[in-house]
């Protein structure tokens, strides 16, 4: 599997590649912001793209308006969003209708590393890991245009709601 990371935390991102290249997985690009992801994603072509959703130069959405984008270009990209926040608005977008080979993890809740290898083989694969606590911020807001009050406990992308409840057990220690 080839990788590109986009973290801008230097001791996480290179934790994170000797992580991966400990267990056999090519870094092909590290870098620390999403015009950075977007130039790496075009010229290596990776199987998956680790992204923290802040990154400079502004620290609020520029990651995963980057990962948004690399799938717009890379269809195939496995994008694998690992985030201290959730981005509601921004996570819909990406996961979108087409959740395959999409995850999107919180970083405090990464608790066993072979769960979180496994994530991400299963997110080069063509999977989907997303965690209950992602897809319960991804719900619709009683008020929105359009909103039913009787599912706003549920995700508001309908392919999120098998997700949410399959998702307890697939993942091991990442919860």
């Amino acid at each position: 599997m080839r990788v590109v990371i986009a973290e801008d935390l230097a001791l996480l991102r290179e934790g994170l590649v000797a992580l991966l290249r400990e267990n056999e997985i090519e870094v092909v690009a590290q870098v620390e912001d999403g015009p950075g992801l977007l130039r790496a994603i075009a010229g290596h072509e990776p199987d998956l793209a680790i992204v923290d959703v802040r990154l400079p130069p502004t620290f609020s959405d520029e990651g995963l308006l980057a990962a948004i984008e690399a799938r717009r270009r890379q269809p195939d990209l496995g994008v694998l969003v690992l985030s201290q926040y959730v981005e509601t608005a921004y996570a819909s977008e990406l996961i979108g209708e087409n959740t395959a080979g999409i995850g999107y993890l919180l970083k405090e809740r990464v608790g066993d590393v072979r769960a979180f290898l496994d994530a991400l083989e299963r997110v080069a694969a063509g999977g989907t890991v997303i965690r209950p606590c992602v897809t319960r911020s991804c719900r619709v807001m009683p008020d929105a245009p359009g909103a039913d009050r009787a599912t706003a406990s549920k995700p508001s992308t309908p392919s999120l709601r098998p997700l949410w409840h399959s998702s307890h057990s697939n993942c091991g220690g990442i919860s």
